[in-house]
């Protein structure tokens, strides 16, 4: 996630240095032709001159965006899990909106848990861990699945 910000932030900054570049070659361009001599009127010079701001803002708004989704994919797909040795998730049963059942391992034993948004509630240590297979994905398309698995292998 952290890496992910600063390569945002330098994104952003990237941009506005592009757009503070523009303005100023338009503006350079714009005392350029104010030397000259105009000999044939100019028609829609001035249209164009609100642009500049309505593009920076246009600009800011798809950076926000970009930022906005980027951190609903994080959060959704769980890309950044903190890789824990002594405490797993085994096996999660959702119930109801807010109420789930989850197998979590601790060490060596295995805890059933009621999860529910007010309280977590152990409802039973299991004397026999249960096993589930390794190869178990997330349902997304062939597509996503095979780009996160190029990337990974890099």
């Amino acid at each position: 996630m952290h890496y992910f910000l600063k390569s945002v932030t330098l994104l952003s900054l990237l941009l506005l240095a592009q757009i503070t570049l523009a303005q100023e070659v338009s503006s350079a361009r714009e005392s350029h032709e104010q030397t000259v001599v105009d000999a044939v009127p100019q028609v829609g010079k001035h249209v164009m001159a609100n642009t500049d701001a309505s593009g920076m803002i246009l600009s800011l708004f798809i950076v926000l965006a970009l930022i906005i989704v980027s951190a609903l994919v994080l959060k959704r797909f769980n890309f950044f899990q903190q890789n824990t040795s002594q405490l797993k998730v085994i096996a999660n049963l959702s119930l109801g909106s807010k109420e789930r059942l989850v197998v979590v391992q601790v060490g060596s034993q295995q805890l059933v848990l009621g999860v529910t948004a007010q309280q977590i509630t152990l409802i039973e240590a299991l004397d026999e861990p249960i096993s589930l297979p390794s190869d178990k994905s997330l349902p997304l398309s062939s597509n996503v699945l095979a780009f996160l698995q190029k990337t990974n292998n890099k």
